[in-house]
């Protein structure tokens, strides 16, 4: 394969939306709209913030309210977005909550649809809050721009799930997210630290990150596309203020290999022994 054919370009975009408690059918339809705007601009992969359909307000309620915004997945609503991206041509990612079909647990989950696929997977949130199921997977899904992995919201709190994403194949790391801002919080620092880990995710990885959050003055709004150098707010490649709005881009990467995989074809010593203590200390945990 040439040099040329290695490189992949692609348009991504971020959606920062405001999600009204419980509204699902109003947010999927104000979602729906934001995509029909990226499409406009040009946008080949979308990215909308974690629970889109139903907001995160709702947290507090606990349990049942969790089981009365589930939807069955992928259902109709994973229907609505891929007959949305076969229309636009577009992959989009999209955060909904989730109650398999014959299953009495709950799920923070982000599908991928395609333009030619329709529904192409998902990720669940394996951090997840207590009224939710944990994941226990880590896919990547093979796009006509390559592989790709997601994360939500918390899972950046683990380098090894970004790692593992990437040694898996993907090369662009996407990030639905609904940060809020909790009381007693200064949301300065809440919000420095929320960016210092988005950009240690990049940079550990070699790999473009592109985060969608909610879009409420109160949340953190600290949507972005960050490059593989960790660039930042200062000179950043899209970075969102606090109201809602389109973020687009355009990004270009090693489709087959990256500084990260070429490391580590250089030292598999170190990444064997890494994963053998990891699971030493997981059991002496249990």
């Amino acid at each position: 394969m040439s040099a040329k054919k290695r490189r992949q370009k692609v348009r991504v975009g971020v959606v920062q939306m405001i999600s009204e408690k419980g509204e699902i059918e109003a947010n999927v339809a104000r979602a729906l709209d934001y995509c029909d705007k990226a499409t406009e601009k040009g946008v080949e992969m979308l990215c909308l913030p974690e629970c889109a359909s139903t907001g995160f307000e709702w947290l507090g309620d606990g349990d049942a309210a969790a089981r009365g915004y589930a939807e069955p997945g992928p259902g109709p609503m994973v229907e609505a977005f891929a007959e949305k991206a076969r229309a636009t041509g577009m992959y989009i990612i999209f955060g909904v909550v989730e109650r398999p079909r014959n299953s009495k647990k709950i799920y923070n989950t982000a599908f991928l649809v395609g333009p030619e696929e329709g529904y192409i997977g998902r990720h669940r949130k394996v951090h997840a809050e207590k009224v939710f199921a944990p994941g226990t997977e880590a896919p990547v899904f093979d796009t006509r721009y390559g592989k790709v992995g997601i994360f939500i919201c918390a899972d950046q709190r683990s380098p090894e799930l970004s790692r593992l994403l990437v040694f898996k194949g993907a090369r662009v790391l996407f990030q639905p997210t609904n940060y809020f801002h909790a009381d007693g919080v200064d949301i300065r620092r809440r919000y420095m630290g929320k960016c210092t880990a988005q950009r240690a995710r990049a940079m550990d990885n070699g790999v473009h990150l592109v985060i969608a959050n909610a879009g409420r003055p109160e949340y953190i709004n600290n949507s972005r596309i960050i490059e593989p150098n960790g660039q930042g707010p200062e000179n950043k490649l899209a970075y969102a203020t606090r109201k809602e709005q389109l973020l687009v881009a355009d990004i270009e990467y090693e489709r087959e290999d990256n500084r990260v995989l070429q490391a580590a074809a250089r030292t598999p010593w170190l990444f064997k022994e890494l994963g053998a203590e990891m699971v030493e200390a997981a059991r002496r945990r249990r």
